[in-house]
């Protein structure tokens, strides 16, 4: 995934959509500007990330952006 943190809502849809490899591997910069007081981003976010049948496996706070990680449910290790 790239280093560059994403800063609107349909680059980083496109993002997840067109990820090929495992969930394990996907991981989803998203910008501090990104994360709107509601919450929306996020859920619409998690709800294309849920409809590949991911799970949010938690994220790392850095500066200026959050590293979103994922899993598949019931693979070896989760």
């Amino acid at each position: 995934m790239s280093k560059q943190a994403f800063v609107d809502l349909d680059s980083a849809l496109v993002a997840i959509d067109a990820f090929t490899g495992l969930a394990e591997e996907f991981k989803l910069s998203i910008s501090s500007d990104l994360q709107d007081s509601f919450g929306v981003n996020m859920a619409v976010i998690t709800d294309r990330v849920l409809a590949r049948g991911w799970w949010p496996e938690g994220f790392e706070q850095k500066d200026g952006y959050r590293l979103y990680r994922y899993s598949t449910p019931g693979r070896t290790g989760n």
